[in-house]
């Protein structure tokens, strides 16, 4: 069972841990050394800490996951662990009392400056993510349809807890006497008017979900671009015949999962993220960047990056960045490059052949804003056309976009000049954002550097 709450728990305990045994280093490293008889003893002072801080989160972790309104409830909750943290302490310490009683002093300094710097920065955290929260792109706007005691709970929760990335905007209330089949296109106005991001959407019963009328929304949804959760007002859910997930304990149901939606893989592929592309920034980027950006000025006028608008996760747009292989033209954000197009300069050729355009998106993997491997992000005038052409298109924005992906190792790369060319691009992103692992991700890369097909543009063939 996939559950946010638990792996938000985990992500929480583990710095919990990292701030702890760094306060017990810094403490050890400025300590006078005549104090320490004996390493394994400030081992032992190691293990008292660390095994009876997580003891202290298993008894009171349900009481601090999600923040609350104003930082005092969240203090005193706090509190609450510390209390017990010094209870489960005081207890082992007097277990090894004979052995490290000499290292009293240690221990209770360690955990002073242990206790301090959790209140500061949980403080600074608190502060930081209620200032951003509001003026994020990257947080999910989200409407709630229908109306059950689990929804206004799952209300609540969202508006308490910016650190969950979501914001309410609005309830959607299906208040008239039609099914919800009926309120279909009045819910796609307000999707696109208010440009939502999540629906959260009351159900009697899960198994209710089954029906036409459902179908019909989780359809609107992937046409959309929205994410779709169902809330049970019935939480007695058997979790062998659904695959549920939990938001503060209450059950909800994600009809569109895929495995990015797991922390645990998010956080997976952000650390490949950051780290191939840190080492490509400084191995290539380092030296390569500047004798590009000679022979670039020297070829024609212009920046050396061409930074271009386009569509990240979530419908957001970003500034992408790449080599620039073009002549300045007024049709650069409108017009795809086509085969002997003449805008692209002498040095453009060679780099758009080579793919080394491509290689400033690592400083945008680097920000965040795109993956090593994902979907290719399109123009702002392409998504908007291929939307209104292709059914789930929007489905491959579920993800953060790509250097390179699934579509491209297979050839379908560069010029879409039919449309069943981008049909095919979509759908071997949305294979690979519904099957998604990290081994997936190595193979793809392995492909794109030694793999014709992600090298050349291949010729485009419609099979039967």
């Amino acid at each position: 069972m996939r559950t946010r709450a638990n792996e938000l728990q985990f992500i929480y305990v583990f710095l919990d841990l990292v701030l702890l045994n760094l306060s017990f280093i810094v403490v050890a490293i400025l300590f006078p050394q005549q104090y320490f008889q004996d390493k394994l003893d400030v081992y032992s002072c190691f293990l008292i800490a660390n095994l009876s801080w997580i003891l202290a989160f298993i008894m009171v972790r349900k009481y601090v996951l999600y923040i609350k309104k104003g930082f005092t409830k969240r203090f005193l909750r706090m509190l609450k662990r510390v209390f017990v943290f010094l209870l489960i302490v005081s207890f082992l310490f007097f277990l090894f009392h004979d052995r490290i009683e000499y290292l009293k002093f240690y221990l209770l300094i360690s955990l002073t400056v242990f206790l301090f710097n959790m209140f500061v920065i949980s403080y600074l955290y608190y502060r930081i993510v209620k200032f951003f929260h509001l003026k994020s792109k990257r947080v999910k706007r989200t409407l709630l349809v229908g109306e059950n005691d689990v929804l206004n709970r799952i209300c609540n929760i969202i508006k308490a807890n910016p650190i969950l990335d979501y914001m309410y905007i609005d309830t959607f209330f299906n208040d008239t006497e039609g099914s919800m089949t009926e309120k279909l296109d009045e819910l796609e106005n307000i999707i696109e008017a208010q440009n939502i991001h999540v629906l959260f959407v009351a159900v009697k019963d899960l198994r209710n979900i089954v029906s036409d009328e459902y179908n019909q929304l989780l359809s609107l949804c992937n046409r959309v671009g929205v994410r779709l959760f169902y809330v049970p007002d019935n939480q007695d859910v058997s979790e062998d015949k659904y695959d549920i997930c939990r938001l503060a304990n209450i059950v909800i149901f994600n009809p569109q999962y895929i495995p990015m939606d797991s922390i645990e893989n998010q956080v997976i592929k952000r650390m490949f993220d950051l780290v191939f592309s840190g080492f490509v920034i400084v191995s290539i980027l380092s030296w390569l960047y500047p004798i590009l950006a000679l022979l670039i000025k020297l070829g024609s006028k212009g920046p050396v990056l061409f930074v271009q608008e386009r569509t990240g996760i979530n419908g957001i747009t970003f500034n992408c960045y790449k080599f620039r292989s073009m002549l300045l033209n007024p049709d650069a954000d409108l017009k795809q490059a086509v085969e002997d197009d003449p805008r692209i300069t002498k040095i453009g050729k060679f780099i758009r052949k080579t793919n080394i355009d491509e290689l400033p998106q690592f400083f945008n993997v680097f920000k965040g804003e795109m993956s090593v491997v994902g979907p290719r992000p399109h123009m702002l005038a392409h998504t908007e056309q291929y939307s209104a052409l292709i059914d789930n298109y929007l489905v491959r924005h579920y993800v953060k976009p790509g250097i390179t992906g699934w579509a491209q190792v297979n050839g379908y790369r560069g010029e879409t000049n039919e449309l069943w060319k981008m049909e095919r691009r979509v759908e071997y992103d949305k294979e690979y954002i519904e099957n998604w692992s990290l081994d997936w991700d190595c193979a793809i890369v392995w492909k794109t550097v030694f793999a014709l097909k992600a090298f050349v543009d291949v010729k485009w063939k419609e099979t039967n």
